[in-house]
């Protein structure tokens, strides 16, 4: 066989084996059913598209169409995984919006900076705090990435977490006293993980270091981490892992702070539907078993969340939050009698200044993070 007959000859083997996989990727595509949730990525995958002459027309279609072959492509998680680590092997560290860090850690590249949606969420959280009269608190979460500077790629976007606290010392007008974790978290991160390596949260030993800043800038007894038991539950992805792809990396140990002996009641309510999950613990274990497991915490997101604990101090809180709020809750409850927990994102019934008197709040807590403090848009329906 001469050269030339050689070189046709590995072409057409690979022109061959190109068809056999494409149209075997094809035949599975149209074979398989849809897939409508992805676990790993934690999203809803695309339906097909309807089909209209307007859809057609406007191209809304055309991207839909894309979006959905993308969603439903055979095999989804590998190529998704795939591609991510190709990206980090040409050095395109956080262009998926996660840095992958040292020590295992995928962080969330810096928030977008909207100064005018932040201005405006200040505006609102200060005027709920002057309707409301009692004591106020506002305790911004830094961002992973600020405390744990030392563990990012030597490139990468600097984090704004030091221009969100100035503007809340500066636009709350003096209504809230500001806990101010940046330098307590940066002074314990050598010693302590404070946040997940997989999620963005903070871990229950963050949440506690904040538990115990706000009980003594509101003046009460700190808590000891002996005040509970420790429940420890391997295997827990969180959202930086989903969104990262960077399928090998190991998953984290999520910690239960049990109150021992404690009655605690954890009533969850949402809009429209009323009451959706109760328990006798802050707890909600059935998440245990899903891939998503975070909301073992209070059942996750709800508008309303009442956690009643009989053995406490007197004290009914109100506490105003994003996500990092639902751990910091469960801690909270070995220090309230009641804590009355509020997400603006789903929370749209009566004016949330009426739960001051329906439930006798004397302390107001809110808990965002500094991204949640400059991103979110429902904290303008806070009346």
């Amino acid at each position: 066989m001469t050269l030339t007959q050689k070189s046709t000859a590995v072409r057409t083997v690979t022109a061959c084996i190109f068809c056999v996989l494409l149209c075997g990727m094809l035949l599975l595509f149209v074979l398989l059913p849809d897939n409508t949730f992805s676990e790993t990525e934690k999203r809803v995958l695309s339906d097909f598209p309807k089909l209209s002459l307007s859809s057609v027309a406007d191209g809304s279609f055309e991207k839909s169409l894309e979006t959905y072959v993308q969603d439903q492509m055979p095999f989804r998680n590998f190529w998704v995984g795939l591609g991510s680590y190709f990206n980090f092997a040409l050095g395109q560290n956080g262009t998926d919006g996660v840095y992958a860090a040292e020590e295992g850690y995928l962080i969330n590249t810096p928030a977008k900076q909207n100064d005018r949606n932040l201005q405006s969420n200040l505006k609102y959280l200060t005027n709920f705090a002057q309707k409301v009269q009692i004591p106020s608190y506002l305790m911004p979460v830094p961002e992973t990435g600020y405390i744990l500077e030392e563990k990012l790629p030597p490139h990468h976007k600097v984090y704004n977490d030091d221009a969100v606290y100035a503007a809340v010392s500066e636009k709350t007008d003096g209504t809230y006293t500001v806990v101010d974790l940046r330098t307590l978290f940066k002074a314990n991160a050598a010693d302590t993980q404070l946040y997940y390596k997989t999620d963005h949260h903070w871990t229950s030993n963050g949440a506690f270091l904040a538990v115990n800043a706000f009980l003594r800038a509101a003046g009460k007894p700190t808590l000891n981490e002996s005040d509970f038991t420790v429940e420890h539950c391997p295997d827990f992805f969180g959202t930086t892992y989903s969104k990262a792809a960077l399928w090998k990396k190991q998953p984290d140990v999520m910690e239960l702070w049990h109150i021992p002996d404690a009655k605690v009641h954890t009533v969850v309510s949402d809009l429209g539907k009323g009451v959706v999950a109760q328990a006798d613990d802050v707890f909600f274990r059935e998440h245990l078993q899903a891939y998503d497991m975070y909301p073992t915490y209070l059942n996750g997101n709800h508008s309303l969340t009442h956690i009643v604990n009989p053995q406490a101090p007197e004290g009914v809180l109100l506490l105003l939050k994003d996500s990092f709020g639902n751990t910091l809750a469960t801690e909270l409850a070995a220090a309230y009698r009641e804590i009355v927990m509020v997400d603006m994102r789903y929370y749209r019934t009566q004016a949330v200044s009426d739960l001051v008197a329906q439930y006798g709040v004397d302390t107001l807590l809110v808990n965002y993070s500094t991204d949640s403090l400059v991103n979110d848009t429902n904290i303008l329906f806070l009346k």
